[in-house]
């Protein structure tokens, strides 16, 4: 104070101050941008899974509804506009079909129950894409279970009215067919619960193939995101 130096040790502290703010904004961006990419990195994997769990699922969607547009749909279609005779059962084992059980789809979930860890992404606004994944499961996962829910009550009615016939445990050998031909052909309560089991099939087949359209629009906008990051 005596040589009158106040002045520049107070520059110098207030240098020293901006100097340790400037440093900390510096590091608090740093890890800042850091966290962001390390978050990116997470989500980006993420859709990749989830991507990969709608392929497969398109997969299995494309085996199921080709087995039911060659086999099952014809078969329905002649059983229920065509008085087959015999014969016309014995030389077309795919009829039989009529009362076959149906294949169970499950929807992937790995990347999707990923997602929903993520909570902050689909409560952050801005990460649409996140927040329409989550929707797309949520409704399909409703739909696709209420629809097989109801063809599983229609086909075990169907199973159970089969197992009251005396030739049933010889049709499960594969011994036995004329019993079982008799009694889909000729039986008015047979052939009621069949026409409405094929009504349920052909919901449960039109949920497959909205989900399948619905994921192949899924598909593209992910691989938008992933390129776009």
């Amino acid at each position: 104070m005596e040589k009158n130096k106040t002045g520049k040790y107070l520059k110098y502290a207030i240098g020293e101050i901006v100097l340790v703010v400037i440093g900390i904004l510096i590091a608090l961006s740093i890890n800042n941008w850091n966290e962001t990419r390390k978050q990116k990195e997470t989500t980006n994997s993420i859709y990749v899974i989830v991507k990969e769990d709608l392929i497969n699922d398109i997969s299995e969607i494309d085996f199921i509804l080709k087995y039911h547009n060659e086999v099952r749909k014809p078969s329905f279609e002649t059983f229920l506009n065509t008085k087959l005779t015999k014969e016309d059962w014995l030389k077309n084992p795919q009829y039989i079909s009529v009362i076959d059980g149906f294949k169970d789809f499950s929807i992937s979930q790995r990347g999707s129950e990923l997602l929903k860890n993520q909570s902050n992404l689909i409560a952050n606004t801005k990460q649409n894409l996140a927040s329409e994944i989550n929707l797309f499961y949520n409704q399909h996962l409703v739909e696709i279970d209420v629809a097989m829910d109801e063809l599983k009550r229609e086909y075990n009615d169907i199973y159970k009215n089969l197992k009251k016939n005396d030739w049933f445990s010889s049709f499960l050998l594969h011994n036995e067919m004329e019993g079982v031909i008799d009694y889909i052909s000729n039986n008015p309560n047979a052939r009621n619960g069949i026409t409405f089991y094929y009504i349920i099939l052909n919901v449960y087949v039109q949920e497959l193939k909205i989900f399948r359209e619905n994921a192949k629009k899924l598909i593209i906008k992910i691989g938008k995101q992933l390129k776009d990051n």
